[in-house]
């Protein structure tokens, strides 16, 4: 395994008064070599398996002057220099730089990657058109754009008869990012044991159930413990009083706290290596950036490529629809 010399190596070094040493199985970075030369630590070759740090030769008196002789053309390169020690120093050439072998630098890249240390899109920025071919297109990001929701609600076609009156129809007063669906101009009240919430944006079009997606404040606020949940799992939920023009519904369960999801067409999916119910995680960069967990991929042909958050996350995260966040797996 190779053995690794930092600049933080150095810097200790430095401190005891120590020369460190290196071998062939040893890599010197950049910054370590800098604070070497600045520091006035030697880097000297010898069995790094030994030891790594020796002693520094106590200074020895100078010797006189010699006068140099001319080098012959057919002399090869100097040779590094030495201490007055057993080993060589060595003398850093920056275009002798230690290096990570390719093999070498794909495991730290992929280590990286799955610590969250950097991401697949930050990789990307960094490197540029220098990956090519498949390197590329492994560290190619994976982005999504962002589509925020507030609470709102979506009815069956029952419950918009006793809130509107028979045979009522929504109507479309804003398209939205899943094929067909809509946010309607109709809005409803919602009542819990604790207290009210007016003007709930009803969503169409109309559903087998009807389901109410709140945020987590407004469990507070109505007293209610709803779960966070995938929509249709409204098994266990609790209910609340919902208040329309013509009347009112009092639901036995159907209200939740959306769960975080990704909505993309089965193509999108297999073309970004992920499949329906798998949990992902998301980054997001700017200055209120950073990394939402347990986001779960929603795959099926009637959806277009989305990532759902409600108003309380985009907000944590300075998040708006059309903004886009990345994917990491």
């Amino acid at each position: 395994m190779k053995r690794l010399i930092s600049a933080a190596d150095v810097q200790a070094a430095a401190k005891r008064g120590e020369r460190l040493v290196v071998d062939d199985n040893t890599i010197v970075t950049a910054q370590a070599a800098d604070e070497a030369r600045e520091l006035g630590v030697e880097l000297v070759r010898g069995d790094a398996s030994a030891a790594v740090a020796t002693p520094a030769p106590a200074p020895a008196a100078a010797p006189a002057p010699v006068e140099p002789a001319a080098a012959s053309a057919a002399e090869p390169a100097a040779e590094p220099a030495t201490g007055s020690g057993t080993c060589p120093v060595l003398t850093y050439a920056r275009e002798h730089e230690p290096v990570l072998s390719a093999e070498e630098m794909e495991r730290v890249i992929g280590d990286a990657i799955d610590k969250g240390v950097w991401t697949e899109g930050q990789l990307a920025e960094l490197f540029g058109s220098a990956l090519g071919g498949a390197s590329a297109r492994t560290c190619a990001p994976l982005t999504v754009p962002v589509g925020v929701s507030g609470r709102h609600i979506h009815l069956s076609q029952a419950d918009l008869d006793a809130l509107f009156g028979a045979g009522h129809e929504l109507t479309c007063a804003k398209e939205l990012s899943q094929p067909g669906q809509f946010a309607a101009k109709e809005t409803v009240t919602l009542a819990g044991p604790k207290g009210v919430i007016e003007r709930v944006r009803v969503l169409g079009p109309v559903r087998p159930e009807t389901q109410v997606e709140i945020l987590s404040g407004d469990t507070f606020k109505l007293g209610v413990k709803a779960p966070v949940r995938l929509s249709g799992d409204l098994a266990g939920t609790p209910g609340v009083t919902v208040i329309g023009p013509a009347g009112s519904v009092a639901l036995t369960h159907g209200v939740m706290v959306a769960a975080r999801h990704i909505h993309m067409s089965c193509s999108e999916a297999a073309e970004r290596g992920l499949h329906d119910g798998q949990t992902v995680s998301i980054v997001v960069a700017g200055e209120r950036g950073g990394r939402l967990d347990n986001v779960i991929v929603r795959a099926n042909d009637a959806s277009a490529l989305d990532f759902h958050i409600d108003t309380e996350e985009a907000n944590a995260l300075g998040l708006k629809n059309g903004s886009v966040a990345e994917i990491v797996k």
